[in-house]
This record gives structure tokens, sequence and C-alpha cells, in this order.
């Protein structure tokens, strides 16, 4: 598989904007303009975005001006989630923060719009979401398209100069983590990654906006993946694994946490704090028999979360697993002497324990060369693959 390309993220950020502008003002042809039909969408992937300078979604705007039929053709679309939250905000009915369509729907007194939310169910939560995408399918061609679509949508925040179109996302990733490390251009994502958190959930931002330094918001982003209280990996996680479907459609939480996500991952790959371990390392977790049946020796595969894993095997087993639950312990024993940008990085400095952390970039892409059944648990030894090998160049 070639280099993944960012041909789409000047043109979807264009479009996004344009989105949300046209359904602040009710300008609805301009909408579909951009989103499609139900039955025929061009760039549905952007309507639950809520772009940066902007507090509200597309189904909000419905839901304030009161228009049936718009609200009836925006929930049949497959990327439409109906649980869509706002940033934090005051609007003419006082604090509208934190608040779904239907909830819109009920400060305004908007009945119609109430009775027809209650009675939509949404598409996007039937979304089965696996752990493991072989290379050369579709998967593995679709991967990073949230950050791509994070980029769009908070161009302006991260990186606010042309993107080359056929630039590989590595470069790109390497230009905008110079930009954001540069000055005081940090404090603003920081900023935009707390409003985009507040959508999620009130309590997800942590100690993030409380950090005063470029070292304090770079440790803040570390130690709240690995605060196990408040188990934002749990989300950031199941978000990175959703890009397996050919036609990616974001859930209004992918698109929540995206800055996060790639706030660090940028860290991941370029802070020069963290880094890389060249050494064997270990993971550990339970699964289901189908998924356990997929490692294959001579297998390539890719993760497309973040995976922590340890250096000391004795600190293996307590590791939360971002798979699907299942009744099969598995332990993978990682061989990372391959010189790539997806060796797992030392974070046990700033992480919130001490468990000889280190976590493998989004996307990192290994090869299967042994396994065998011992004491009940499968182990499955992995080689990292390489940039030029597994299309990270």
């Amino acid at each position: 598989m070639g280099a993944i390309f960012t041909s789409s993220i000047e043109e979807d950020s264009v479009c996004v904007k344009q989105l949300l502008e046209a359904a602040k003002f009710g300008r609805w042809n301009e909408v579909w303009g951009i989103l499609g039909t139900p039955d025929k969408p061009m760039k549905q992937y952007l309507l639950n975005c809520i772009p940066e300078e902007r507090r509200w979604g597309v189904l909000h705007q419905a839901v304030y001006f009161n228009n049936k039929d718009v609200l009836k053709t925006l929930l049949r679309f497959k990327s439409c989630d109906s649980s869509i939250r706002t940033k934090d905000g005051i609007c003419e009915k006082g604090e509208c923060g934190w608040k779904t369509p239907l909830e819109i729907a009920e400060q305004f007194g908007h009945s119609d719009m109430t009775t027809l939310l209650q009675n939509t169910p949404c598409p996007l939560s039937n979304q089965e979401i696996p752990t493991f995408h072989t290379f050369g399918s579709a998967a593995g061609n679709e991967k990073l398209q949230l950050f791509k679509i994070t980029l769009a949508a908070y161009k302006e925040t991260f990186y606010p100069f042309p993107i080359q179109p056929l630039k590989p996302m590595s470069l790109v990733m390497t230009d905008i983590f110079s930009y954001i490390d540069s000055g005081e251009n940090w404090k603003k994502v920081r900023d935009r990654i707390c409003q985009s958190l507040f959508c999620m959930c009130q309590e997800a931002t942590g100690n993030l906006d409380q950090a005063t330094t470029k070292l304090e918001f770079y440790s803040a982003l570390i130690g709240g993946y690995t605060n196990e209280d408040i188990r934002l990996y749990d989300h950031l996680n199941t978000s990175l694994r959703r890009q397996h479907c050919a036609n990616y459609l974001p859930s209004a939480e992918d698109l929540a946490v995206g800055p996060y996500v790639l706030m660090y991952n940028l860290l991941l790959l370029n802070w020069k704090e963290l880094k890389k371990e060249p050494s064997k390392t270990y993971r550990k977790m339970l699964i289901s028999d189908e998924d356990i049946s997929k490692y294959k020796k001579g297998v390539k595969f890719s993760w497309l979360s973040f995976v922590s894993s340890t250096t000391r095997y004795e600190n293996a087993v307590p590791f939360p697993t971002v798979a699907p639950s299942g009744g099969q312990s598995i332990l993978f024993i990682i061989d990372n002497t391959t010189n790539s940008s997806w060796q797992p990085r030392n974070i046990e400095k700033y992480a919130t324990f001490n468990e000889n952390e280190r976590v493998y970039p989004a996307g990192a892409g290994f090869v299967v060369t042994n396994l065998q059944v011992k004491d009940d648990t499968t182990q499955v030894w992995l080689k990292l693959g390489s940039d030029v090998n597994y299309g990270n160049s």
C-alpha cells in the first residue's frame, strides 16, 4: 500500500465552513449542495462536524429553525448522529451548552421537533468496531480519516497554511507539530481541544485547561490519556477503530475527541522528549474467539488505535483493553527493532501510573511471526513493520 495522502483536507476545510454557515442562516439548498441527499450522499461525513469558531451542529440549527422537513431529511442520512451535543455557550433561551438536538427542541418548545427526534433511531449506533485490520484491505486505505476530517474542521488552529494535496500524511504531521511547537501556537490548540471535548463529556478535559506552559500542556495530554479514572483512552481508541469502514462515517463523539486524538498522535510521532523503544514489549488482553483466530503466522495487520504495551511482562496484565470484550486470553510479544516511526514511545515520565508504558502511534503495522498456546493463553509474536513496507512513508 502506498503513502497516505492529504488531497481532501483543503477542500473539506472550505466545505465544512460553508456547511455550518449555511445551516446557521437556514440556507438549506446550500446544505444539500454539500451533503447531497440521503439517497445520493456526497460529503455526508461532515454532517456531525462542529468546527472551530462554531458551537452548534447542523442538526441543532435545523431544530432552532423548527424546520420539520429539513430535520426529517437530515435524520435519513446514514451519517446522522442525533446524540450530537453542543459546545459550551449561551443562546436567547439561556444556557445551551452540552445539549443534544432533542434538548434544544425542548428548550425552545418545538414540540414537532421533539416528537420526531424521540421516534427516530440513530443509524450510527449499530456500527461494528473491529480491532484487527489486514493490510491491502479497504480498512488500510481508509486509515487516518479521522485525522483528515479533524484537520479540515480545525485547520486554522492546527495549521493555517495551504497543505499540498499530494504530500504524504506523515510529512504533513511533522509540519503541523513544528507549527504548534513554535511560539505560543499550542495555546490555541489547548483551548480548541477543551471546547471540543466538552461535547463528549463535561469532565473530559481533566486538567488540560489549567496548563499554563507548553510542557504542562503536553504532559496533561499524556496524563489524561493514561488516567484510568476518566477512561478517556476508551473514547479515543474507539473513535480511531471506527475508521475501518470503506465509507467512513464518524460519529459526533468521534469528532469531539478528534482534536485530542490528533494532538496526542502528533506528540507520539514528533515530541523529542518521548524516546522510541527498540526493545521487546508486551501487551496482554482478553478478546473474542473470532478476533483471536485472525492472528496467523505471516499475516500483516494494523492496529488503528493507540496501543499501550510495557517493557516488563509483569506489568502487561493490568493494561486496559480497547478490544471488544471476550473470554480468550492473548499475550502479544512484540519485536520493535525495526527502525520505524511506529516504534512505541516511552511515556512513563508523564503517565498517570508508572507501568513502564510504551505507546504505539495510531495505525502501526505488524506481521505475525509465531504463535502458540501456553497455560490457556495464546502467545503471539509480532514484528513491527517498516514505514516503506506498510505505507507510512
